[in-house]
């Protein structure tokens, strides 16, 4: 015969157990004697057999009590272990979370965000991959990582994508005499040597045609798969470079403040296209949409940056 148990069973049977007594036990459950004795009858009559012998008023358990203790002290435990995971799941407390993340923003911006999202949530884990944007879109389309941050993705329907705009900045070494000026523009670094991201790169097309329009040479004479690895160049006074501020930034704190290369606004304005990406058809947790919001008040923070 199936049985129905209920937790309230459960409790009244262990808190007469461990008091012996069934006044002291309603006492401790804020419940009346007669309640308990019900209860108790209740469960026997579930079970089909009797736990406690009667004897003068007082309940004298059975063998068969001691081991339903056992069990309703192991179902009890795991239920108060699981309402209480399940409240650090709600407060964000706990989870793990799998990010990918293009590479100019892997090597200081996105631990930054981690770090700052975990610092308060000792239970959160999160593994963290580097990868090239279009890698990164593949990951987060097939749900292998809850959020991705990369460059702008082409229109597909299984990710969802949101924009993050950021407005590009010019580095130069310091002592370089472009590093005078507020703005640089086009002008200014007309045949200048450039260190730029690879010749079919969107954003380089982009500046190839900014300095047709202005009638600026444009003079590409380092191209790389990041602006980081060209910010080396500038130190040795090679060139100049028209990078992310995010690239920027992370400069920065890798020399602490005390490196070669200065940056200046760069104008027109030259737009870099990121963007957060999560799976399309996959719901996101209560942690990854928290995770979502700490990148998109990270960025913020992260490129503005001095040290």
């Amino acid at each position: 015969m199936d049985t129905n148990l209920s937790i309230k069973q459960l409790e009244t049977f262990r808190a007469v157990m461990r008091s012996g007594s069934v006044s002291v036990a309603a006492r401790a459950l804020c419940r009346t004697q007669p309640a308990v004795s019900s209860m108790i009858v209740s469960l026997e009559n579930e079970l089909g057999f009797k736990l406690f012998e009667r004897n003068k008023g007082r309940l004298v358990p059975k063998p068969e009590a001691y081991f339903l203790l056992e069990e309703t002290e192991a179902v009890l435990e795991r239920l108060t272990r699981s309402a209480q995971l399940m409240a650090e799941v709600k407060n964000l407390a706990r989870g793990n979370l799998r990010v990918a993340c293009m590479p100019a923003a892997a090597l200081f911006f996105m631990p930054h965000v981690i770090a700052d999202f975990v610092k308060e949530r000792p239970q959160v884990n999160v593994s963290m991959m580097m990868r090239s944007s279009s890698i990164v879109h593949d990951w987060v389309a097939s749900q292998q990582y809850d959020i991705g941050y990369s460059e702008m993705p082409k229109e597909r329907d299984s990710i969802n994508v949101e924009p993050i705009r950021l407005e590009g900045v010019c580095a130069v070494n310091r002592d370089h005499p472009l590093a005078t000026l507020e703005v640089i523009t086009p002008q200014d670094l007309d045949d200048v040597p450039l260190a730029t991201l690879f010749a079919q790169h969107p954003i380089n097309e982009l500046v190839r045609f900014m300095f047709e329009e202005k009638g600026a040479r444009y003079r590409a004479r380092f191209e790389l798969q990041n602006y980081i690895s060209g910010f080396e160049f500038v130190e040795q006074q090679l060139c100049c470079c028209i990078c992310d501020p995010i690239s920027a930034a992370s400069y920065k704190l890798y020399k602490s403040g005390q490196g070669k290369v200065v940056f200046r606004p760069f104008a027109p304005t030259i737009v870099f296209d990121h963007a957060i990406i999560t799976p399309a058809h996959k719901p996101l947790s209560r942690l990854a949409q928290a995770f979502a919001e700490s990148i998109r008040i990270g960025v913020d923070k992260f490129i503005q940056v001095d040290t």
